[in-house]
């Protein structure tokens, strides 16, 4: 009895290894609120969710949906123009091994560090540790129910997309409540986390990871929060913004390196650290007007950590670079994902949507 299938099992098993036969190419995204789909908003208690009113204003319905944004992430837009399904949310309770090999998914997790100590006030999210330990359930599960050959052949030409590293600055080294500000110095702290971001994507490569681009940081000192707790609306926080540039410049070289010695290994790093610093400094030369205030905001009331339903809203959307404290819009958004697609030489083979 044990051994037997139901015609529908069978039926699914084979649709499964037909479509996997056919070609579907899924991705596997890690990352932070930058990236998140809606992880955090199945973690009760974490304080970092994109749940309420006015997030996801310019997406599908109009209804939040887990994206820390107006609309679209830069990982959406990248794997729309690449002709990619978007993967759903880990903890999405309708994903089942269908949807997986059709989709692929998405561990980002808002207040998510390269580091395990990272964002610790937030209280629930999932570090890049813990996502890639998720991303190891997954495939147990995908061999367990369509076999191995055809679960390494889905994970061994998937892409994987990791964007991580703003929360190691801005959620625990700059912040003194956290034992790492006081242990490192801005050099020592990069190292630690490069060091550890080396160990990560070694291990994703051993998962049977092979096409893995790694997105570099953008300015973080200019994001309106940092411009904020220097007693500035215009001026950046340059002391963040140097953190920024030697972290991509060390996660770069990195990068490089495991791409030389790793077996059959396609690793690539996103850098537009200069294209988003030049839309901040030149906000009307790509079709903006603001690029030092959040869209959405509480009056004068600053700084608001979140985007509320008690917020007021910017009156065009697509005319500011910040949606809320921390994220970009879903404009700023696009223009970053076209100029990393530019730079990677990656193919576009379809128009993007705005939702």
């Amino acid at each position: 009895m044990g051994c037997e299938r139901t015609p529908l099992g069978i039926a699914l098993a084979l649709a499964l290894l037909l479509g996997l036969a056919h070609g579907d190419v899924v991705q596997f995204i890690f990352g932070d609120s930058l990236s998140d789909v809606g992880n955090n908003n199945y973690l009760t208690k974490s304080l970092a969710r994109a749940a309420l009113p006015w997030y996801g204003i310019d997406f599908g319905s109009g209804m939040p949906n887990g994206r820390f944004c107006n609309g679209r992430t830069v990982a959406d837009i990248i794997g729309d123009k690449m002709g990619l399904p978007r993967p759903p949310a880990f903890l999405d309770p309708s994903v089942d091994e269908t949807v997986i090999a059709k989709s692929g998914l998405n561990y980002a997790s808002g207040g998510g560090g390269i580091l395990n100590e990272t964002s610790s006030l937030f209280i629930q999210r999932f570090s890049l540790y813990k996502q890639i330990e998720l991303f190891q359930g997954t495939q147990a599960f995908m061999r367990e129910k369509i076999g191995q050959a055809a679960a390494d052949k889905l994970f061994g030409e998937a892409y994987y997309v990791v964007a991580m590293g703003a929360n190691d600055f801005i959620n625990n080294y700059l912040l003194p409540v956290y034992s790492d500000s006081w242990t490192y110095n801005g050099d020592t702290f990069v190292k630690y986390m490069v060091t550890t971001l080396e160990a990560q994507l070694r291990l994703l490569h051993g998962l049977g990871a092979r096409r893995v681009t790694f997105f570099g940081l953008g300015p973080m000192g200019c994001i309106p929060l940092q411009r904020l707790l220097q007693r500035s609306s215009t001026a950046c926080q340059e002391s963040t913004n140097k953190l920024a540039l030697s972290f991509n410049k060390q996660a770069g070289a990195v990068i490089k390196q495991l791409a030389a010695s790793l077996p059959n290994a396609t690793f690539q790093f996103g850098d537009v650290y200069d294209y988003f610093q030049d839309i901040i400094d030149r906000p009307y030369m790509h079709g903006f007007n603001n690029s030092h205030a959040p869209c959405c905001t509480l009056g004068k009331v600053r700084p608001t950590l979140t985007c509320t339903p008690l917020s007021t809203l910017c009156k065009d959307r697509s005319k500011y670079v910040f949606w809320d404290e921390y994220h970009p819009t879903d404009r700023a958004n696009e223009l970053i994902a076209l100029e990393t697609l530019k730079r990677l030489n990656i193919t576009v083979v379809a128009n993007t949507t705005s939702s």
